[in-house]
């Protein structure tokens, strides 16, 4: 995903805190982690988790007596992921959050499997971020990735049509396959189609949101817009406002012998 536009308010892994959340808050009423876990591994018994987040999927793929190797340079997510200790506990799952980021990642940090799902370095640099994963995985490696035909900017952009949200809309795991090339290219490449959505208290929250995600300023024209947009085709409930776009995801997959 994106990181956020505001520098002042960055901290380390791309997200402040409340922008953090909110994504894992999306994925919670998604039915990402429904549709993509049937496509990876598992159970893992020793799991390098790059760009771990919540652990939404990985603590549903490790196996009992396992290992769980959690890069997450990220605050609010580290906070999300100790969450899990009592549960992986009773499991006997080793835990281990380091907090840094992928290019920091100790070159002794090694495990069978390697997972890195919706870490932006795989469309953005994908040889480099390759390259620099080859020393840390022994057996098999699992990327997922954006590929609908739509923008992979934020969460919800695919809600917007192209003229508001402005975004690229190639797939990213068509820039990751080019980036990546022939000699680093994955063995199979699986896809799962799958309902992004998020319940805003009310419509002005909703349209706040975008507002924010897209750097615009209320009062202006574009604002207006947007704001017009989402009144007329999010969906009002008695319990808030709803917004949703379809999504797909691309899981890369390599192995050694």
């Amino acid at each position: 995903m994106t990181p956020p536009s505001n520098p002042a308010q960055v901290q380390p892994g791309g997200w402040n805190d409340a922008q953090a959340r909110f994504y894992v808050a999306t994925i919670a009423s998604s039915d990402y982690v429904e549709r993509v876990v049937p496509l990876l591994p598992g159970p893992w018994p020793d799991i390098l988790d790059v760009g771990a987040g919540s652990g939404a999927l990985v603590s549903r793929l490790v196996a009992d007596h396992g290992r769980w190797l959690a890069v997450e340079p990220q605050p609010a997510m580290q906070g999300l992921l100790e969450r899990h200790r009592p549960a992986l506990a009773i499991r006997h799952v080793d835990l281990q959050v380091h907090p840094c980021t992928w290019q920091n990642l100790p070159p002794a940090t090694r495990a069978a499997g390697l997972l890195a799902a919706n870490v932006g370095a795989t469309h953005h640099e994908a040889a480099t971020f390759f390259d620099a994963m080859a020393l840390h995985w022994t057996q098999s490696m699992r990327w997922v990735v954006s590929a609908q035909a739509g923008p992979s900017t934020f969460c919800l952009a695919g809600f917007l049509p192209a003229a508001l949200h402005g975004a690229d809309v190639q797939p990213a795991f068509e820039r990751t396959l080019h980036d990546l090339g022939p000699t680093r290219a994955p063995a199979e490449v699986r896809f799962v189609d799958w309902h992004c959505r998020f319940a805003f208290p009310d419509e002005s929250s909703a349209q706040a949101h975008f507002l924010d995600r897209l750097g615009l300023l209320p009062g202006t024209a574009q604002a207006a817009e947007v704001c017009g947009y989402v009144h007329r085709h999010a969906r009002h409930t008695t319990s808030g406002c709803e917004i949703g776009c379809d999504k797909r995801s691309a899981v890369l997959a390599w192995d050694r012998s």
